[in-house]
């Protein structure tokens, strides 16, 4: 009877034993439980704000692309415009050189009728006036000419900074 107490002491120090044993490793399982819990909602967040940012940088580089765009289509806009003004400025330099040509012309033409001895004294006079406003015109025509003409050079870079400011 004895090793019957004993068999039954034994048996429940084990189940004490088992019993103590469960009851910290439910601790340890609740801890654990709740770490998988924390770990879990901070994957959660993480993904969030990863999708979020990725959001927020697929915006902004749509904005950005859609900024070059329209940067891009102005510097074309303005880029055809000056090639058109520059085109424009040749014909216009063609232009006011036949003009210049043609008033040059007739002023030889007026000099040699005034060299003319039949030449009367009022049509002297008219020829010397013609002369005189046909020089002006030609000298006119030569300074819009150097004007189109000076636009063909580039301007250095330190005196275009000030007027880009304004």
């Amino acid at each position: 009877m004895q090793n019957l107490i004993y068999l039954i002491i034994m048996a429940l120090a084990g189940g004490a034993g088992w019993y103590a044993g469960s009851w910290k490793g439910r601790d340890a399982i609740e801890a654990l439980d709740k770490a998988k819990a924390v770990g879990e909602q901070a994957i959660a967040e993480r993904d969030q704000l990863d999708r979020d940012l990725k959001q927020r940088v697929a915006r902004l580089t749509s904005e950005f692309q859609q900024g070059q765009q329209q940067r891009d289509a102005e510097h074309a806009k303005v880029k055809d415009e000056l090639t058109g003004a520059l085109a424009q400025r040749d014909k216009t330099i063609a232009a006011l050189g036949r003009a210049r040509d043609s008033s040059q012309a007739t002023i030889r033409s007026n000099e040699a009728r005034l060299q003319d001895a039949t030449t009367s004294a009022e049509e002297r006079q008219r020829l010397l006036a013609d002369n005189a406003r046909l020089k002006q015109e030609v000298a006119d025509k030569e300074t819009q000419i150097a004007g189109f003409e000076c636009s063909k050079v580039p301007v250095p870079a330190p005196l275009l900074t000030p007027l880009q400011g304004s």
